[in-house]
Parts: C-alpha cells; sequence; structure tokens
C-alpha cells in the first residue's frame, strides 16, 4: 500500500514539475488534467465524512449490482441472490454531488432522498467504520436506507443462500421497503 502511494506522490510531484517547466496557467487544458488527475488521487478512499455533507467525490467511479435480497412473500422470508435482479441490472452513478439509482428512481443530494412520492430529509448516522443515510421521518409510506461500507470494513449484512458479501472493495447498499429490496453495489 505504501508503495502505491508513493507512486502517486511521485506521479503528482512529475506532473507539478512539468506544469512549472511549461509554464502552464490555471485556464490551460493541461492543468485542468492535473487537477483532475490530483483528485482522483486524493480521492481514492471512501470519505464518510465528506459523504455525509453531500460530496460524493470518493465515491466517482463505476458501481456494479453484484446481490441483491428480495422477500417475495411466499414464506420463504427475504432470499439474497448474487449479480443482478432481474434481467436488467439496477444501476447507480455517482457524480460530485449526487448519487442517482435507476435512472432517477432514486436521487440522494446533500441530506435529501427523492422518488416518485415526493422529497424526504436524511438522517445519517456514522459509527466511525461506515455511514448510514436514512429518511428522518421513518414513518413514510415507502422507506429507503443507504449505507456506505468503504473497503476492508465488515458490514452488518446477513446473506443466506451461502452468497457471501466480499469486503475488499468499497460498497454501497440500497435498501427499499416498496419492494423489501436490497441491493448490493461494489466499486470496481
Amino acid at each position: 500500500m505504501r508503495s502505491l502511494h508513493k507512486y502517486k506522490f511521485i506521479l503528482f510531484e512529475s506532473i507539478m514539475v512539468l506544469i512549472l517547466l511549461t509554464g502552464c496557467s490555471n485556464e490551460s487544458p493541461v492543468s485542468t488534467k492535473v487537477t483532475e488527475l490530483t483528485q482522483n488521487i486524493q480521492n481514492t478512499e471512501m470519505n464518510l465524512i465528506q459523504i455525509e455533507a453531500g460530496d460524493y467525490s470518493s465515491l466517482l467511479g463505476t458501481w456494479t449490482e453484484i446481490a441483491y435480497a428480495e422477500n417475495l412473500f411466499d414464506g420463504t422470508g427475504t432470499q439474497w441472490h448474487v449479480g443482478a435482479r432481474g434481467t436488467v441490472p439496477s444501476t447507480l452513478s455517482v457524480s460530485s454531488d449526487k448519487i442517482v439509482l435507476n435512472d432517477s428512481a432514486m436521487i440522494v443530494q446533500g441530506n435529501t432522498l427523492e422518488d416518485d412520492a415526493g422529497s424526504y430529509l436524511l438522517s445519517f448516522t456514522n459509527n466511525g467504520s461506515w455511514l448510514s443515510a436514512d429518511l428522518a421521518d421513518a414513518s413514510t409510506t415507502i422507506n429507503w436506507s443507504i449505507t456506505f461500507y468503504p473497503k476492508g470494513v465488515a458490514n452488518d449484512l446477513e446473506p443466506n443462500n451461502d452468497i457471501q458479501i466480499d469486503n475488499s472493495k468499497d460498497l454501497i447498499v440500497i435498501w427499499y421497503s416498496g419492494m423489501q429490496v436490497e441491493t448490493v453495489f461494489e466499486q470496481e
């Protein structure tokens, strides 16, 4: 891990020297690329404090649905499955200020969650290892919960059916009460 950070630092320093030697100004395309590279280097770990404040830059990247749990109300309870639910996998898009599930079925921005039924305030729980965002008013008809697990952190998921949720990558878990579905996304 140290060597990876060492190489990132060397890359950053090399880029800075290049900028100084070429005299690039702040408005140049090279300077813009350097800023983007610097942000990517700095944002390699999930930052729970930033996420709680509405800054999702530490979550930028590709998120893939790796497992889901659903209750079919057939007497068997909640059942876990590997991969995507249905023929079309759920999508999770993250920008620096917004998290979007399934092309706007749910949008988290700052301390607000929006779905087809309306807009709701979020309440956050940060235990130092993981962060949970839940609707502040749990008495709503439809409820949501989003939990952020940095890589290496043990999660409190209890899958059955011999399903294993790997904690070697960052995870975002979204629970939706309307269909009793819990979806696990992993950052690639």
